[in-house]
C-alpha cells in the first residue's frame, strides 16, 4: 500500500509526464495488436491469388509448326505426376466406313456382327464399292474436346451412356449421323496408321455407337476414349507379334495441354519437366503461361516481406522511444534523486522506484490499448505481443534511469538545468 501511496503521489506531481507515457504504451499497444492483422491480410491475398489464378501450359514443337508427338508412356507418366489439376491430349488416325445402307445391302439387313464383318472385308476387295473416308479422334474426357462441348445440346446418346463415357476403356464411340449409324449399332472401322518409316499399317476393329451428333465436325468423324485406342493399338501390336512380324501400333498423343495444381510448386514442376526432358530451347518442350501468377503475386510477396521485416523494427522502436521518453523524465528528477540519496537510499533503491513508476505506468497503457483493440476486433488480442511491449518499454526505461541516477549527488545538486 505505501508502494502505491508513492505511485499516486508521483502520478500526481508529474501529471503531464504520466499521461505522456500512458498515451504512449496505449498507442503502441493498439498499433502493435492490429498490425499482424496486416500480415495475415496479405497472406491471405497471396493465397487467394495463388490459388485463384490457372497457370496453364502445354507441349510445343519448337523446331516446327507441326505438333509434337508424345510417346504414350511419358504422357501417362506425365498425367500421373500430381503436377496437374487437369489435362487434355488426344490421339487420331484414319479410318475408312461404309455407310449403313451399304453395309446392310451386302450383309442383310438383320445381319450380325460376324456377318457385318465379312461384309466390310468383301467390299475392301471390290473398287466400284467406295467406303467415305474420316479421322477417329481419342480424348480422356467429353470436356477436352471443344467441337464436342459445342454441339453437345445437338448429341444423342444411347440409354445409359452421356458424356462421362469417354472416361472410360469401353469400345465405344460418337460419330456423326452422316453415316446413317443409330446409338446401339456396333460398327466394323477400317483403319490405317502411318508408321515412322511412312509404311502404312491397316487393320479393322468394332466399336459400338454409344451416341450420334448432326453438326458437321471438319476436324473429326468420330471420337472414342483415349483408353479404348491405347488398348486397340495394344491389341494389334499383340496380333502382329503372334503373326510373327514384330509390328507395333504407335499409341502417340497430341495436344497436351495442362493447368498446374498447385502454383506453389512451379518451380518443382519445371525442374521434373526437365528431368523429363521437355524443357530444352530445342525440340520438343513445355511453354507455362505463368505471366498473370508472377504479375499478381510479386507486390504482394514484396509487401509482406516488408510488412514482416518492418514487424520487429517496430518492437525495437518502442524500446528506443521508451528509453528516450524515461530519459528525459529521469533527467528532469535529477534534483529530487539527491534528495532520495541525501536522505540515505542506494541507487539501486531508487532504479527499483524509478522503474516501478514507469512499469505501472505502461502497464495502465497497455492494458487500455489491450483493451481498445478488444472492443474493435477481438482476434487480434494476443497476450504475448502486450507482455513484449512492455519489456521492451521496461528495458529502455531501465537503461535511462540507472544512466541518470548513476551521476554523483553533488553534480546533480550544482546542475543548473
Amino acid at each position: 500500500m505505501k508502494g502505491l501511496s508513492y505511485l499516486w503521489r508521483m502520478a500526481g506531481r508529474r501529471k503531464a509526464a504520466c499521461l505522456l507515457v500512458l498515451l504512449f504504451a496505449m498507442a503502441a499497444t493498439v498499433f502493435l495488436l492490429l498490425y499482424p492483422g496486416f500480415i495475415d491480410s496479405t497472406r491471405a491475398r497471396l493465397k487467394e491469388a495463388y490459388e485463384s489464378i490457372e497457370v496453364t501450359g502445354w507441349i510445343l514443337n519448337a523446331e516446327s509448326y507441326e505438333e509434337p508427338v508424345i510417346p504414350g508412356e511419358q504422357w501417362k507418366t506425365l498425367v500421373n505426376s500430381g503436377y496437374f489439376s487437369k489435362s487434355s491430349a488426344y490421339h487420331y488416325f484414319q479410318f475408312k466406313l461404309y455407310p449403313k445402307e451399304q453395309l446392310q445391302a451386302q450383309a442383310g439387313k438383320d445381319a450380325d456382327d460376324a456377318q457385318n464383318l465379312r461384309a466390310m472385308q468383301k467390299m475392301l476387295q471390290q473398287e466400284k464399292v467406295r467406303a467415305k473416308n474420316g479421322w477417329m479422334y481419342a480424348y480422356d474426357s467429353f470436356a477436352s474436346c471443344d467441337q464436342l462441348v459445342r454441339i453437345q445440346d445437338e448429341i444423342t446418346w444411347l440409354d445409359g451412356y452421356d458424356e462421362s463415357c469417354l472416361n472410360g476403356n469401353e469400345r465405344i464411340c460418337i460419330i456423326s449421323d452422316e453415316f446413317g449409324y443409330q446409338p446401339g449399332d456396333t460398327i466394323p472401322f477400317w483403319v490405317s496408321v502411318t508408321m515412322d518409316d511412312l509404311s502404312e499399317m491397316c487393320g479393322i476393329f468394332r466399336l459400338k455407337v454409344a451416341a450420334t451428333y448432326h453438326s458437321n465436325i471438319t476436324a473429326f468423324k468420330a471420337v472414342m476414349p483415349i483408353a479404348t485406342s491405347e488398348e486397340l493399338c495394344s491389341a494389334a501390336t499383340t496380333a502382329h507379334q503372334q503373326m510373327g512380324d514384330g509390328m507395333v501400333w504407335p499409341f502417340t498423343l497430341r495436344g497436351f495441354v495442362f493447368t498446374v495444381k498447385d502454383n506453389h510448386r512451379l518451380e518443382e514442376l519445371k525442374d521434373y519437366l526437365i528431368e523429363q526432358g521437355l524443357s530444352g530451347s530445342a525440340g520438343i518442350r513445355v511453354a507455362l503461361d505463368d505471366r498473370i501468377l508472377k504479375g499478381t503475386v510479386a507486390p504482394i510477396e514484396s509487401n509482406l516481406a516488408l510488412l514482416e521485416g518492418l514487424y520487429t523494427f517496430f518492437f525495437v522502436m518502442v524500446a528506443a522511444i521508451g528509453f528516450f521518453i524515461s530519459f528525459l523524465l529521469a533527467r528532469g528528477r535529477k534534483p529530487e534523486y539527491a534528495v532520495m540519496r541525501m536522505l540515505g537510499e542506494s541507487r539501486a533503491q531508487i532504479t527499483i522506484k524509478a522503474l516501478c513508476e514507469q512499469f505501472v505506468l505502461c502497464l495502465a497503457g497497455v492494458m487500455l490499448g489491450a483493451a481498445a483493440v478488444g472492443l474493435m476486433e477481438k482476434s487480434s488480442f494476443q497476450l504475448a505481443i502486450c507482455a513484449v511491449i512492455l519489456l521492451c518499454y521496461t528495458l529502455g526505461a531501465a537503461v535511462a534511469v540507472m544512466l541518470t541516477v548513476r551521476v554523483n549527488v553533488m553534480d546533480i545538486l550544482r546542475d543548473k538545468e
